[in-house]
């Protein structure tokens, strides 16, 4: 049986929902942060089967009461299939956009959470990461090499881990273009907004 990973939604809830609805081709799924800030396409959803990780486009008053959200990191299964997953990312627009409307100045973990996630990702190795951001190396990868970085704690965070252990695959969204990329022993791949991708167990 599947399990269907799923890209940034920004609000685009009908078109996520028409995902959902195929059950027989997505019987569970992990979305990857930039749900939205609205949760209700979520409420006639199993939490069981449906899970959520917290990208920097969510609304950090409600997510953590919504019983489809992972959390900030951690090792998970669903349907079989084991991994680890972390939320976050950084704001790089947050100039524009209102504190309590459409930005949280927890998007990302802190510190002291990322200690905890190091210490857990060093005991389990994980073959899986499902992430909304990637490690910081590989940004250049999908902005182009003399574009603008950001330096960011997530970002540093993630290729902290990476230098711990390198897992088989790497998924995540953010940068809102479709691309696989080998890098060391790792694929990532990055998902544009609302596209899909199937691991098989």
């Amino acid at each position: 049986m599947p399990l269907t990973i799923i890209g940034d939604v920004h609000g685009k809830y009908e078109r996520y929902y028409r995902i959902i609805r195929k059950a027989e081709v997505h019987p569970y799924t992990v979305q990857l942060g930039d749900f939205g800030f609205k949760y209700n396409t979520l409420t006639n959803l199993d939490p069981n089967h449906h899970k959520i990780i917290g990208g920097n486009h969510d609304n950090y008053d409600r997510i953590i009461d919504i019983p489809h959200y992972l959390g900030d990191f951690g090792y998970s299964c669903l349907n079989g299939i084991d991994f680890f997953y972390y939320r976050g990312a950084y704001s790089i627009d947050r100039q524009y956009r209102t504190i309590g409307i459409d930005y949280w100045s927890n998007e990302e973990n802190n510190i002291e959470t990322f200690m905890k996630a190091r210490e857990l990702y060093r005991e389990i190795k994980p073959d899986i990461v499902l992430a909304h951001d990637c490690p910081d190396f590989m940004v250049p990868h999908y902005i182009g090499p003399h574009a603008r970085r950001y330096e960011n704690i997530t970002g540093w965070a993630l290729g902290e881990l990476y230098k711990i252990h390198q897992p088989k695959l790497f998924i995540h969204g953010h940068y809102h273009i479709s691309k696989t990329t080998m890098y060391g022993d790792t694929k990532f791949i990055c998902l544009d907004e609302l596209e899909t991708y199937t691991i098989n167990s």
